[in-house]
């Protein structure tokens, strides 16, 4: 039996994919909105998608613990970049990626509760008449921000906030292959998570030419090297179910 599994399409998601997968797994990779979307059609045995999306698949769904991409301060990857200062956004135009599927939705429930401002109210269809701009993944990473004073790193703001970790994409599992898949995905992701702790610097090297090729760019090694410790793959029980059910509990859904 062939398991059809999706992958965000960044560079975040190398170290839970840097293994062989097994011959019976079919990894697809897209951004997070397109996953999401496929998701919600019932195209993947498990997929890995944004986190503020699982409601909207949760009654064929079910949640694989642990394993995510995630946070605990900066991210790098999900940032608002503005001419202005944060509080003073209010009524300008802001592009906003349609490749996201948390980071807006996170972002604007922390515009709203600081500063009374809707994040959505006034968006712009292109960066060049844009006030502030929002991206994230590699686009966030190479995004040549000269023209913005001000860049905000939605990681380092959740924390300020609520002192909590941050999970930005979960491993969803369709309920009926939970049973049988889910100890094959989580062997397959610890395999690659021990895979890239192993060859930590040539899984880097790779990371660097994807993003330099795909952005066009000539990005710091060093700061991948950052990067990749401010991301969190794994975190334990009692920290995944308390990051994750903030959400819920707390209404921002």
């Amino acid at each position: 039996m062939a398991f059809k599994i999706g992958r965000v399409s960044y560079i975040n998601s190398i170290p839970l994919f840097c293994a062989e997968p097994p011959p019976d797994f079919e990894i697809v990779s897209a951004y997070p909105s397109l996953l999401n979307a496929a998701t919600m059609r019932g195209e993947f045995d498990a997929c890995l998608i944004s986190r503020w999306e699982y409601s909207k698949v949760s009654e064929k769904y079910s949640v694989l613990p642990n394993y995510c991409i995630g946070g605990d301060g900066e991210i790098m990857s999900v940032k608002l970049f503005s001419k202005t200062d944060i509080a003073r956004i209010g009524g300008k135009k802001i592009f906003i990626t349609e490749q996201t599927g948390t980071s807006s939705r996170a972002f604007a429930y922390l515009c709203r509760r600081k500063y009374g401002f809707d994040l959505f109210e006034r968006r712009c269809a292109s960066i060049s008449e844009a006030d502030a701009v929002l991206l994230i993944g590699n686009q966030a990473l190479a995004f040549d921000g000269s023209d913005f004073e001000h860049a905000y790193d939605l990681g380092s703001m959740w924390k300020e906030e609520f002192s909590l970790p941050m999970i930005y994409a979960v491993f969803v599992v369709r309920n009926n292959v939970l049973e049988l898949l889910e100890p094959l995905l989580r062997a397959y992701l610890e395999k690659s998570l021990g895979e890239f702790a192993n060859n930590r610097a040539g899984w880097i090297s790779e990371a660097k030419r994807i993003l330099d090729d795909g952005q066009s760019i000539n990005f710091p090694r060093r700061e991948l090297d950052r990067y990749y410790n401010c991301l969190k793959f794994k975190f334990d029980d009692a920290t995944f179910k308390k990051s994750f059910s903030f959400v819920e509990e707390n209404g921002h859904i």
